[in-house]
């Protein structure tokens, strides 16, 4: 059987480099309920329509007071002052503190009239009419003026925000109850060969349940897009142009399978004539046919059809545009430097990924096949072989990129 042998294969930094290149952030928004918000990106800036908190307000529950009236209370030297009321959360004091007097408040209320601050009741100690006073205070002690946390007016959050808890928390400070945001990208999703099976189906002899469009979702799902899975493609002409044509309708294809060099993948083919590849091949192990290119206005991804393969490549390669397109920040990897807890050998004229689990704080090697999933399923993270000849030894420390972080 002849083979359509790859063209360069191309390192990954470059066509990593090649992919932020091309990928364009959306630029439509819409308006989503705040709750609905978490993990959009914000379109508009965020301005104070007024200050938060809107009044002066007790920090601490103690005596709302007069600070002069506590210069130089001690528990030696204690100071009465006449209880006049109380003030709780959501009610206001009519009256006003004066000179000699004080006013129970609770942590949160608004300050009285004539109080400029607050002796936590700690240092305090409650008589018939009276409270004993401890401690003296300085001007605005325990206590947070108005627009402490956001003055009326200001900027508060920037256009092009992720919104996270605390973000919200800000939007709900300010009283909105819709926000506007970027779109999520629509990305389109479809396994191809023969030998795919899809769940539910009986299996037939040679068949594969499909792995792909599962996996692939739900990195595109974290990573700020929405995935919708278009079935399986068949290795015809016909059909991948069909396929393609469907995939113009969306912000991204991702295509999983047809991209390797047998005589029946027409895959890279198709993209040729009907748009431009970008580059097609890899130099990493596993995942060397990945493909991107342009069909219309557009990206297509073809990802390798080896289920470990094509979730590794999907981290790599796919999800750096995925971020890019949604308007999220760049993945921030998280890596830690362990020993490994037993040593192996690796040869190959490419970059290797191996996947590794850590156990008692060392790392061992979970990488079976590029067909087999649970070289992914129990893996931690990945270490990365540069080109070439590598041996690692019991107890050399290595770099491990964290998966689930």
């Amino acid at each position: 059987m002849s083979m359509k042998p790859f063209k360069e294969l191309m390192p990954r930094e470059e066509a990593v480099n090649i992919i932020l290149e091309k990928t364009k952030p959306v630029t439509n928004t819409e308006i989503v309920p705040i709750q609905s918000s978490i993990g959009r990106v914000l379109a508009v800036d965020v301005m104070a329509g007024f200050d938060v908190p809107p009044f002066d307000r007790a920090s601490m529950d103690g005596y709302a007071v007069k600070s002069e009236d506590t210069k130089g209370a001690s528990e030696t030297v204690p100071i009465k002052l006449k209880l006049i009321g109380a003030q709780h959360t959501g009610g206001i004091f009519e009256g006003t503190v004066d000179h000699g007097e004080c006013l129970e408040i609770a942590t949160g209320s608004p300050m009285p009239d004539g109080a400029d601050a607050v002796v936590m009741v700690e240092y305090t100690e409650l008589e018939t009419e009276n409270v004993v006073i401890k401690r003296g205070v300085e001007p605005g002690k325990n206590m947070a003026p108005a627009g402490e946390d956001m003055i009326k007016g200001a900027k508060v959050l920037e256009a092009g925000t992720t919104v996270i808890p605390g973000v919200l928390g800000a939007l709900a400070a300010l009283g909105y109850t819709e926000i506007e945001v970027y779109v999520k990208p629509r990305i389109a999703i479809f396994s191809s060969g023969p030998e795919i099976a899809p769940q539910g189906t009986p299996l037939n002899p040679g068949q594969i349940y499909d792995i792909n469009s599962f996996t692939l979702a739900s990195v595109i799902e974290m990573n700020g897009g929405v995935a919708y899975k278009r079935g399986i493609m068949e290795d015809t002409m016909e059909s991948i142009n069909e396929s393609l044509k469907s995939a113009s309708t969306f912000d991204l294809g991702v295509f999983s399978g047809g991209s390797s060099v047998g005589v029946k993948d027409l895959f890279g083919e198709a993209i040729e004539k009907q748009g431009e590849i970008y580059f097609h091949g890899v130099k990493t192990k596993p995942g060397k046919p990945t493909l991107f290119g342009k069909v219309g206005e557009t990206l297509i991804f073809g990802m390798p059809g080896y289920p470990t393969s094509c979730l590794n490549n999907s981290y790599v390669y796919l999800l750096p545009a995925l971020r890019k397109m949604s308007r999220l920040e760049p993945k921030h990897w998280v890596r830690v430097n362990v020993p490994m807890g037993e040593g192996f050998e690796s040869k190959g004229d490419r970059e290797q990924f191996i996947t590794v689990e850590i156990r008692e704080g060392k790392a061992y090697r979970v990488f079976k096949q590029s067909g087999d999933i649970t070289s992914m399923t129990h893996a931690d993270g990945f270490i990365i072989l540069p080109i070439g000849y590598s041996k690692l030894e019991t107890g050399d420390t290595v770099e491990v990129t964290l998966l689930n972080v």
